[in-house]
């Protein structure tokens, strides 16, 4: 039986195809809730196996400059990734962790989070909420019909770390 959509990722095909539905699936649910797409740049593909964040680990340096990250390595890709109507300049591969047993997540592009967080957040408290960060938050997009998160980051230029 097959727990995770798209795990175990063990190629690089497999990697681009996780980013697709990850974008996809994102710009379904933002869609959902703003009723809109907003631009992705910075997206996360979530490992669920030792092994495959392994593999997905000693895959990234081929493709870009390692820049850090938390929960996981985060690169600047040598060569953006096009999925759709986006073009991802960042990738992380996520940790494998029991509680996250979602293919990945992304940050939405915004030009003014205040703005933002005041027009959705008590709109739509069924798929949006505040995760409080040391010095930041985010605002998580989230639903039970999708298998991806998506965020909004009240600074942006942690989206790139």
């Amino acid at each position: 039986m097959q727990l995770y959509r798209c795990s175990p990722i063990d190629s690089e095909a497999g990697l681009r195809e996780a980013i697709a539905y990850v974008a996809d699936a994102s710009s379904q649910l933002c869609k959902k809730v703003t009723g809109e797409v907003l631009p992705i740049t910075s997206l996360t593909v979530f490992s669920h196996y030792p092994a495959e964040f392994d593999f997905l680990k000693s895959l990234l340096p081929t493709l870009g400059t390692l820049v850090g990250g938390i929960f996981g390595p985060r690169i600047v890709l040598n060569e953006p990734i096009v999925a759709g109507p986006h073009t991802i300049t960042h990738l992380r591969i996520r940790e494998p962790d029991p509680y996250r047993a979602h293919v990945g997540s992304n940050d939405y592009d915004i030009p003014d989070y205040t703005a933002f967080k005041e027009t959705y957040l008590a709109a739509h408290p069924e798929n949006l909420r505040i995760i409080p960060r040391e010095g930041y938050e985010l605002l998580e997009f989230f639903d039970p019909d999708f298998d991806v998160l998506g965020y909004v980051l009240s600074d942006p230029a942690r989206s790139k770390k």
